[in-house]
C-alpha cells in the first residue's frame, strides 16, 4: 500500500478550517476550553508534503506542528520545503496513523486528519 501512496503524488494545500485559530474560536463557541493558537501543539495525521501545516509553522513561530504521512516519497519532499524556509517548529514523519505511539509523540492541543478516509477507502 505505502508504494501506491509513493507512486501517486498528491496536491496539498492550506485548509483554512484546520487552522488552531478556527478550531479554537470553535471550541469556545461549543463552551471547550481551548489552548491558544499563538503557543499550542497540532498533529496532523495524513499530512503529505506539509502543505496544510507548514503555512501554519511559519504563521505561528511558537507552537509546534507534527505531521504523520504514510508515503516517504510526500515527507521527503516537505521536508525539503521546510529546510528552506528554515522553521524550527514543525517535523514531518514517515508513518502508519494506525500506528501511532502516543507516548513517543506527546500530547496535542489539536488534531487534524482531513482527507484521510476518503483516500484509505480507495486502497484496499
Amino acid at each position: 500500500m505505502v508504494d501506491f501512496y509513493d507512486e501517486l503524488a498528491y496536491e496539498t494545500n492550506p485548509f483554512p478550517e484546520t487552522h488552531p485559530g478556527n478550531l479554537a474560536t470553535l471550541g469556545r463557541l461549543f463552551g471547550i476550553p481551548t489552548a491558544s493558537p499563538q503557543q499550542c501543539r497540532v498533529l496532523e495525521l495524513g499530512s503529505a508534503t506539509g502543505g496544510n501545516l507548514i503555512p501554519m509553522a511559519w504563521h505561528l513561530p511558537h507552537s509546534e506542528f507534527v505531521g504523520v504521512e504514510l508515503s516517504g516519497a510526500q515527507v521527503a519532499i516537505g521536508q525539503r520545503i521546510v529546510e528552506q524556509l528554515p522553521l524550527q517548529n514543525i517535523r514531518l514523519e514517515v508513518g502508519d496513523i494506525l500506528e501511532i505511539d502516543p507516548a513517543a509523540l506527546g500530547q496535542f492541543d489539536y488534531i487534524i486528519a482531513h482527507g484521510v478516509y476518503s483516500w484509505s477507502c480507495g486502497s484496499s
